[in-house]
């Protein structure tokens, strides 16, 4: 299960591991350093998911309202299982 696992939400490709298709929140806390490769992989895997190539066609998208984002307040979190991946 633990290949499954991985294959599901991480690619398999890339040098940091950055999980797809969970939501979450950060329980962990230090320099942010350490956390901005995963943040620069996890925005390239999500204009990926999205459709778009660069934050300048995400804009684009946005402002033809191609795209859209959801606002979920803490309620809608809890009731949608929102998780981070320690729990």
């Amino acid at each position: 299960q633990g290949k499954a696992v991985a294959s599901r939400y991480f690619s398999e490709s890339s040098a940091f591991k950055v999980a797809q298709g969970v939501s979450g929140d950060v329980q962990d806390k230090g320099s942010v350093k350490a956390f901005l490769p995963y943040l620069h992989v996890g925005v390239q895997h999500s204009l990926q998911d999205i459709g778009v190539r660069n934050v300048f066609e995400l804009q684009r998208a946005v402002k033809a309202k191609e795209v859209r984002f959801e606002l979920r307040t803490a309620s809608a979190q809890v009731e949608g299982g929102v998780h981070g991946l320690n729990s």
